[in-house]
């Protein structure tokens, strides 16, 4: 009969009751599902470049608005117009999958209660104001990873992640070639001997270059799964997924971010481990041995001779000024440590404690550069305690995945893992409004739990499929019974 379906649950062989529709409603609900397929691509992309915080933070755009933004470069008018569309496009394809969402929501509640802490901060915040509007920046983040998440597979997500990134990519070269004043370092206002000189390290289409740097590990993250991890189809797709690759790289280097340079390192390591598992396991314990040798002689030689090693990196002993600056963060934390200063209500330019700070440590402070320091000055012990609940929730779904043989998606999200918490030592990267590496976090935390899923209720369901039967395995069990 025309317009009948039936469903069925794989996984356990319940024969759903058969539902009849119309022709029409048949049509109209692939004539939705068509074009939901066809926007749901570029809006992805979209949101990709919006978090990453490109071009709206650059000096190039945000000289032409200071007349009319803020002195605060998340608060720009422009970049409040792109989160805003950021959330009104990908809002309707979340609740076109209002089921899923809610199991997803469900499934990650430390990820919901953190959010909710954040827009409770607004009450005792010293800036009310600029908590709230970095709490709606915080949800577009959040929104946009549980977006990726439940639309696309692990392999699609990499793939938007590899495109929205290589916009990024191209216009930092052109940024460079057509404004360098604005998209290269300048020398700093600031002059103090035992800081870093940042002058003539490249920005591109960020506002520094850390965050350039940041991005761009994304980036070769992407592109080593990509390359290691999916069949591509033809030559030239790969050759271009080689090029973003490299063009990632250069940038970390133009960049001079040895934070960066590190995580890159822990990404190709990650690589070559998930290949030796794949291809060659009987290597596998000795490279892993090899790599525990280097690692600890890395660390014994860091331990005797830092000032060497921090310099190798490009930094200093004092990790470019950082070790001041968390004397002085902890003394703030120490003031109010339960509940903290309000989510991101610290580091504003024309704030006096700011100012007060950057003259103590001889140079503009815009974060506490460390993860859970500055979730701490802002959320206090109890947003901490909530941070380090999601933190060890996503890393034993990503071990739980490699026990359970998911090795491509188990072996990258441990990577990622450790490469964020490692990243988090000199930089802020938890919990951040507009941050890509956070947005990653997510979706890999919550695409873990979705392979966990698809492993329960049946091995070839699709995401979809497994999202589905997570949903309704509640009701289906009380059928049962």
């Amino acid at each position: 009969m025309a317009g009948e379906f039936s469903y069925w649950r794989y996984a356990t062989g319940i024969h759903q009751p058969r539902l009849d529709v119309l022709d029409a409603d048949v049509i109209s609900s692939a004539d939705r599902s068509f074009l939901v397929g066809r926007l749901r691509w570029p809006v992805a992309v979209f949101a990709v470049v919006v978090q990453q915080g490109a071009f709206v933070s650059s000096p190039v755009l945000s000289r032409f608005l200071a007349a009319i933004g803020s002195p605060d470069p998340q608060a720009n008018i422009l970049n409040s117009l792109v989160v805003f569309l950021n959330i009104l496009f990908v809002a309707p394809f979340c609740l076109l999958q209002y089921r899923k969402l809610a199991h997803v929501l469900f499934s990650n509640k430390a990820a919901v209660a953190l959010m909710a802490l954040m827009f409770l901060s607004v009450i005792w915040s010293i800036h009310p104001d600029v908590t709230l509007r970095r709490d709606i920046n915080y949800f577009s983040t959040i929104l946009t990873a549980f977006y990726l998440a439940t639309q696309f597979d692990i392999d699609d997500i990499m793939k938007v992640l590899s495109f929205g990134i290589s916009i990024s990519v191209v216009f930092s070269f052109i940024f460079v070639a057509a404004f360098p004043i604005d998209a290269i370092h300048q020398p700093l206002q600031w002059h103090f001997t035992d800081i870093e000189n940042i002058a003539g390290a490249w920005k591109g289409v960020f506002s520094h270059k850390n965050v350039l740097g940041h991005v761009m590990t994304v980036g070769v993250f992407a592109e080593l799964y990509i390359l290691t991890g999916i069949k591509l189809r033809s030559f030239w797709k790969s050759l271009w997924h080689v090029l973003v690759l490299c063009g990632c790289v250069t940038l970390i280097i133009f960049a001079r971010s040895g934070t960066a340079l590190v995580l890159s390192s822990i990404y190709l390591l990650g690589a070559i481990l998930f290949l030796l598992l794949q291809h060659a396991r009987q290597y596998f314990g000795v490279f892993l041995a090899m790599a525990a040798v280097i690692t600890s002689t890395i660390a014994v030689i860091f331990s005797a001779y830092p000032d060497v090693v921090l310099q190798i990196l490009g930094s200093d002993p004092t990790l470019t000024g950082r070790t001041e600056l968390w004397h002085i963060v902890l003394g703030m934390i120490w003031d109010r440590p339960l509940l903290g200063w309000g989510y991101s209500a610290m580091w504003l330019q024309d704030d006096n404690i700011t100012i007060a700070i950057s003259s103590a440590v001889g140079w503009a402070v815009p974060q506490a550069h460390n993860a859970l320091l500055e979730v701490t000055l802002g959320l206090g012990v109890v947003g901490l305690a909530i941070v380090i609940a999601f933190v060890a929730v996503s890393v034993w779904r990503a071990i739980r995945c490699l026990i359970a043989g998911r090795t491509t998606i188990g072996m990258y999200s441990l990577v990622f893992f450790v490469g964020i918490n490692i990243s988090g030592i000199t930089e802020s990267t938890l919990a951040q409004n507009q941050n890509i590496e956070w947005v990653v976090f997510n979706i890999l935390s919550i695409c873990c739990g979705l392979e966990l899923a698809r492993r329960k209720f049946g091995e070839n369901l699709s995401y979809d499929a497994a999202l589905d039967f997570a949903a309704i395995a509640p009701v289906l069990s009380r059928v049962g019974r």
